[in-house]
């Protein structure tokens, strides 16, 4: 039923899109209004920005008449009068004693009548099933009525060429042996012994546990809580080495970060030096273990070679998905910028406080959105309404590339991507799937299909 007040139309975020987006025609967005006349209607059509549709609508004497049967009809069903069963008491006798009820449920009553048999003529798709329609009558007498109704409706979606599409070059990160020797390292740190150091200051090779605040004017913003650095040059920046070196445990110690003397001149410009106030937790020694076939089976490795050969696939198999997500990162930026169109308010806003909502949910950055300044916050909002916009943007042309290039996808698909998001998350029990995570994962592959389909057929053209 069309709702006599702007309502929220019933959209869903981008981690339930999926499930409410579905094909249909679109209307492109037009200057002027369309006129369509029918026996007992004549329609101006509007179109305006955000996908939101105007219609002006003037309807016959006879949409009045039967709008006014339907009053009738509704007001009656609710009443009981004396010698007559609920519902069944005459007509005229309810026209007589509750003229102002038949005269309130008359509007409505119009607005559903007029807006069926206006799109009727007009076809024009609602953005979803669970859309509510606002209208303003603007006039009624016994020889007809005036309205306008406005609602949000589908976008008009472009066709996608990905022959547009060209490809930056994409440097792969190498795999060495001195690659292959640092993620051992880093492994043998798993099954070392720590040892604490009480008795001198930090020094190079030491480890420290550290907590971080940035300091602005009276305020502490922590950075960092219980996280471990290598004392080393490679490994820490100059200026907390030079601030943690001869300190010792429990210290706390006030300073600046600043770029190191090997930062490049773009790198410069754009570091901004803040105060800091580091605590230092711990202080401690690694003792590593002596890498052998002992070591390799713990990993599950036959030996030391088959451990570097299984590390150097891994390693390997990260390199070619960093390329391969850069590329798809590339092919969104060619879906934004090259296939611009008019998007619904509502689905976008709906995806803000989506997103909003889940950044809340984390205490941590709860505590720093608490403390933050309102400028600060409008960054954050801003930046948020812009991720928003173009998640439903990218969500939209990836389903028209599946759509148009009959690119199948498989429940188990989608299946295994929903188990996915869960382990990324941390859930265990993934024996019941949620709505929400089955249309994420649907989202988040269908938009996956129809990246690799652009830089797949892209590609055909220059091999």
């Amino acid at each position: 039923m069309v709702e006599h007040h702007v309502a929220n139309v019933r959209v869903v975020s981008s981690s339930l899109i999926a499930r409410y987006l579905i094909y249909g025609g679109y209307f492109v967005q037009s200057a002027s209004p369309q006129e369509l006349v029918s026996d007992d209607v004549h329609l101006l059509i509007h179109r305006k920005p955000s996908c939101r549709i105007e219609l002006d609508v003037k309807v016959s004497k006879n949409i009045v008449s039967r709008g006014r049967k339907e009053a009738i009809k509704a007001v009656s069903k609710d009443i009981s009068l004396p010698g007559f069963r609920k519902g069944k008491a005459p007509e005229s006798l309810i026209v007589k004693k509750f003229p102002n009820d038949i005269e309130r449920q008359l509007h409505k009553s119009i607005a559903d009548i007029a807006f069926v048999e206006a799109q009727k003529i007009a076809n024009i798709p609602l953005l979803n099933t669970g859309i509510q329609i606002s209208f303003d009558l603007k006039s009624q007498t016994d020889e007809g009525a005036h309205l306008i109704f406005t609602f949000e409706t589908e976008p008009k979606i472009p066709t996608v060429d990905p022959k547009q599409f060209q490809s930056a070059p994409i440097p792969r990160l190498e795999v060495a042996d001195k690659q292959i020797d640092e993620a051992i390292r880093q492994m043998m740190f798993f099954y070392a012994e720590w040892k604490p150091v009480k008795d001198r200051g930090v020094q190079e090779g030491d480890f420290i546990m550290i907590d971080l605040d940035k300091i602005e004017g009276e305020n502490a913003q922590r950075v960092f809580h219980h996280i471990r650095f290598e004392v080393a040059a490679e490994r820490m920046a100059q200026w907390m080495r030079d601030l943690v070196f001869n300190a010792k445990e429990g210290d706390v110690l006030d300073g600046t970060s600043t770029p190191d003397d090997t930062a490049s001149e773009k790198e410069r410009e754009e570091f901004l030096p803040k105060k800091v106030r580091l605590h230092l937790l711990k202080v401690e020694q690694a003792i590593l273990p002596e890498l052998n076939d002992d070591l390799a089976k713990k990993v599950g490795a036959a030996d030391v070679a088959g451990m570097r050969q299984s590390i150097a696939h891994i390693l390997n198999q990260k390199a070619d998905e960093k390329v391969q997500n850069l590329l798809r990162d590339q092919v969104n930026d060619f879906l934004v910028q090259k296939y611009p169109f008019d998007l619904p308010h509502s689905l976008i806003e709906t995806e803000r406080k989506h997103r909003h909502n889940q950044l809340l949910n984390d205490p941590n950055f709860r505590k720093k959105w608490d403390a933050m300044a309102q400028a600060e916050r409008k960054k954050i909002e801003d930046k948020l309404v812009e991720e928003s916009e173009q998640a439903v943007r990218l969500f939209y042309l990836s389903r028209q590339v599946v759509h148009e290039a009959k690119i199948p996808i498989t429940h188990k698909e989608v299946q295994d991507e929903a188990v996915a998001i869960l382990h990324e998350h941390r859930v265990s029990q993934i024996d019941k799937i949620s709505k929400e995570v089955f249309a994420l994962a649907l989202s988040k592959v269908v938009l996956r299909k129809a990246q690799d389909y652009i830089t797949e057929s892209a590609k055909s053209l220059t091999e």
